[in-house]
C-alpha cells in the first residue's frame, strides 16, 4: 500500500516531529523512505539579494549566488544524511534528496517523479492572517499532490525543541 514514503524536512527539530510516523509505516510496510529537503537555486538567491529600496533609487549590490547555493546543498546534504543515518540503524531503507527550487513545488513534482504513495511532512496549522503573510507550504502540497498527504501539526512550541 505504502511502498514508498516521501518525507519532506527543512532542517528542523519540529519538522522532525513527523519521523516517528514515517518509521512506524516504513516498518509496517516495508516502505521506501526518501527523505527530502528543497534547497536554493541559483534564480532564487539571485531574486532575494536583488531586493533593494527603490524609493530612493538604490540598486542592491551584485554578488555571486553560487557560494550559498553551495553552503545550502551542503548543509541540507549533511542534515538528510545524518536524519537517514539514524533511520537506517532500525534497518529501513532511506534514501536522501536536495533538489533546488521552491519546497512546495520540489515536494509535489519529486513525489509524481518518484512514484511515492503518501507524502508525509508536519504543518504550522496557521490559517487566516497567519497563512496569507507567511504562506503555507502543507496546503499547496495539499492542493497540487497527486497521491495523499500526511500532515502532522507543530505547535509554536514544538519550533522551540531543540534537536540535540
Amino acid at each position: 500500500m505504502y511502498e514508498h514514503l516521501l518525507v519532506a524536512l527543512d532542517g528542523s527539530a519540529a519538522a522532525e516531529r513527523v519521523l516517528e510516523h514515517a518509521e512506524a509505516l516504513a516498518s509496517a510496510f516495508e516502505s521506501t523512505v526518501t527523505l527530502l529537503r528543497a534547497t536554493l537555486s541559483t534564480a532564487m538567491v539571485v531574486a532575494e539579494s536583488a531586493v533593494g529600496d527603490t524609493s530612493i533609487g538604490e540598486v542592491a549590490p551584485t554578488m555571486d549566488p553560487q557560494p550559498v547555493v553551495d553552503a545550502d546543498h551542503s548543509a541540507a546534504v549533511d542534515y538528510l544524511n545524518g536524519v537517514a543515518a539514524r533511520m537506517r540503524l532500525r534497518n529501513l531503507n532511506v534514501t536522501v534528496e536536495t533538489p533546488q527550487g521552491p519546497a512546495d513545488a520540489v515536494i509535489v513534482e519529486r513525489a509524481s517523479a518518484l512514484n511515492v504513495r503518501l507524502i508525509l511532512m508536519t504543518s504550522h496549522g496557521r490559517s487566516g492572517l497567519g497563512r496569507m503573510v507567511f504562506g503555507s507550504v502543507s496546503a499547496a502540497v495539499l492542493r497540487h499532490a497527486t497521491c495523499p498527504v500526511l500532515l502532522v501539526r507543530i505547535s509554536h512550541a514544538d519550533e522551540t525543541v531543540s534537536s540535540t
